[in-house]
């Protein structure tokens, strides 16, 4: 590789022939090359240079568009609506990084809370990964956790969740025995999750369970 040049190459044999194989399989699919070379024509005896490769005319059936390419290749699919290219986006099983372009702001800002990935960069590729004070990771099949920012730290330590009681009661509401309770409890929790809490119905039923727990033990 000279000073002057834009594009390196591979570094891993075996990636080689993954991308030949997912170019390959386009093409026998019917993908357009608009530029680059079939992987018959790499000149691999050079070293692991691959051309920079555009592809049009490819759909999800193919490869190239299903899984991890890591090579210097660009699938270009048309669209005509947003809820279009939304969906074709989220078709993935990866969703590590993804990139929005376009000038309206508020459209920008849409399309970004719809699409299943770890990071969204509007106008930019990939400078999320370079913030550190932004946590950096994927979603669905691209890897768990996060590294970066406060949820990168934390990843690192183990959380523990203590609950402290004074001990001072010698029973609660949702202990043994549990006979003639279940009501309610049904209109407890009715009244505490529904759309309108009744804070006044909710409460007699917490009073009404305190005072059968207490005849319980007795």
């Amino acid at each position: 590789m000279q000073s002057q040049d834009d594009i390196g190459s591979m570094t891993f044999p075996n990636q080689v022939d993954i991308v030949a194989e997912h170019l390959e399989d386009a093409l026998n699919k019917g993908a357009v090359l608009e530029t680059g070379t079939p992987p018959k024509e790499w000149k691999m005896a050079q070293g692991h240079f691959i051309p920079p490769t555009i592809l049009s005319n490819v759909d999800h059936s193919m490869k190239i568009m299903k899984e991890e390419t890591f090579g210097p290749v660009l699938p270009v699919v048309p669209f005509d609506t947003e809820e279009e290219v939304i969906a074709l986006a989220n078709e993935s099983e990866y969703g590590l990084n993804s990139s929005v372009w376009t000038m309206d702001r508020e459209k920008a800002s849409r399309i970004a809370s719809r699409l299943v990935t770890g990071a969204v960069t509007i106008n930019d590729v990939l400078i999320t990964v370079a913030n550190h004070h932004l946590p950096f990771g994927g979603a669905k099949q691209s890897g768990v956790g996060r590294y970066h920012g406060e949820h990168g730290l934390k990843i690192f330590c183990h959380e523990k969740a203590i609950m402290i009681d004074k001990g001072k009661n010698d029973t609660e509401i949702q202990w043994y025995p549990y006979e003639g309770k279940y009501p309610s409890f049904l209109s407890l929790f009715q009244n505490y999750f529904s759309a309108k809490p009744n804070w006044i119905r909710f409460g007699k039923e917490y009073l009404r369970l305190t005072k059968m727990s207490k005849r319980n033990r007795k």
